[in-house]
């Protein structure tokens, strides 16, 4: 994604295509699409890139300077791994990418693509035991769960302690969000050793299960293999 006044800057021209993605909440956004002659990371050059073009003008004052977001897309042939200690990320070779199948740990994902879309979904533990599946986020810093969760896990969503958050979002829609702690551990289904306990927790209604973020994520070397359908964490 570009932001609209840097695509305009570049010349990025849509192409009379666009795409529409949901919310986690469930709204529709349609942004439209452009194409981009040549991007170069991490010493990678790409031709050709479809990007899309998007009004950032609502978004926090924080990400003023942000001139656009890299997705799992983007890199969908090209192994990714985010170093949080070291504060660097590294586009793997086959050579290295082996390496790390040698050392981390395997979670097998589910890659979901929707045109030019490309999330990930795991399994994940919660409290209580039941296995769900949650989108990985980078984006998020907590842990959310969807509402239908907070029972079997121990919430009581208007219990003390419980910060309550009532706005609407960027697309008009209000919402309601629950802050609280979870009595328990959460962990990767296929890696209890990896359990996180008493973990930060975002309650609200949203269309997926749940989303994990960074306060999980921050803690390993983790590697997004988007060919194989896996992340490792190292």
């Amino acid at each position: 994604l570009l932001r609209s006044e840097l695509a305009e800057s570049i010349r990025v021209r849509p192409t009379g295509a666009s795409f529409t993605g949901r919310r986690m909440s469930g709204q529709s956004v349609t942004t439209p699409l452009g194409e981009v002659p040549t991007m170069t990371f991490a010493g990678s050059t790409f031709e050709q890139v479809e990007v899309g073009i998007f009004d950032m003008s609502s978004f926090p004052a924080e990400l003023a300077g942000i001139g656009g977001f890299l997705s799992l897309a983007f890199l969908a042939d090209h192994p990714l791994t985010v170093d949080y200690e070291r504060g660097v990320v590294i586009v793997e070779t086959r050579e290295t990418l082996a390496a790390r199948y040698a050392e981390g740990a395997l979670l097998s994902v589910t890659v979901e693509r929707d045109g030019p879309s490309v999330t990930m979904f795991m399994p994940l533990t919660i409290p209580g035991g039941r296995s769900i599946s949650v989108e990985i986020d980078m984006g998020s810093d907590a842990l959310i769960l969807d509402e239908r969760f907070a029972e079997e896990t121990g919430a009581s969503l208007d219990g003390d302690g419980v910060r309550r958050v009532e706005a609407t979002d960027e697309t008009g829609h209000p919402y309601t969000r629950r802050f609280t702690r979870l009595a328990g551990r959460i962990y990767p289904t296929a890696a209890p050793h990896l359990a996180q306990d008493d973990p930060e927790v975002m309650f609200q209604r949203i269309i997926h299960d749940g989303l994990v973020g960074d306060a999980f994520l921050r803690r390993h070397v983790v590697t997004f293999d988007v060919a194989g359908a896996a992340i490792l964490l190292g």
